[in-house]
């Protein structure tokens, strides 16, 4: 695997865990963090050209003539060690939790003006303006931030691991393949 696909990686997985982690601030006590606005853009700013390279690098093996079908995806990562493995796991399966932990409602946190709060009512097909307590709204803003968050550190997952299933099958052997693809027995039938 070259070096620039190992950075790419490192990039992909410090996003994941500054989204995972700006995502479990949202269950502190108190009022939302102003700056969560801020977090939200500098999480997919620094995302976006990271999964540029990585469509680009996936574009790039398949012009070489290798084709990325599902079963070879399972196989590039099969080969991976299984510590890389575990920490993709986790880094799904924080992002699914995390996703999962919010009040689920048909509201949505939408603005303050003159110290009221107001929620946008998406069940109603008229996405009604409504009044609520600042309670209510705090909850509802820090519920839609715990999900933004969460989304981002999953996709930076997703990118960290098509990166990574990329970079296996990297011809930098000289010819495209995992590295234990050519050491795989062919079962004993003397057929090669």
């Amino acid at each position: 695997m070259t070096v620039g696909i190992k950075v790419q990686v490192g990039l992909a997985l410090t996003v994941c865990v500054f989204s995972l982690s700006a995502s479990a601030l949202t269950f502190l006590p108190g009022e939302p963090a102003d700056a969560g606005g801020l977090m939200l853009g500098v999480e997919f700013v620094l995302l976006f050209p990271l999964v540029v390279a990585t469509i680009g690098r996936a574009w790039a093996l398949q012009a070489d003539g290798v084709r990325l079908a599902p079963s070879m995806q399972w196989l590039a990562l099969r080969c991976l060690p299984r510590a890389v493995q575990l920490v993709l796991a986790c880094a799904f399966a924080a992002g699914i939790a995390l996703m999962a932990s919010g009040n689920w409602t048909s509201r949505q946190a939408g603005e303050t003006e003159h110290g009221r709060y107001y929620v946008i009512e998406v069940g109603s097909p008229t996405r009604e303006r409504v009044e609520v307590s600042k309670s209510e709204y705090d909850t509802l803003l820090k519920n839609d931030r715990r999900a933004m968050h969460a989304i981002s550190a999953m996709l930076a997952a997703g990118t960290a691991t098509m990166t990574l299933i990329v970079g296996e099958w990297h011809p930098t052997t000289g010819r495209p393949g995992p590295p234990l693809q050519a050491e795989r027995p062919t079962g004993g039938s003397g057929h090669a």
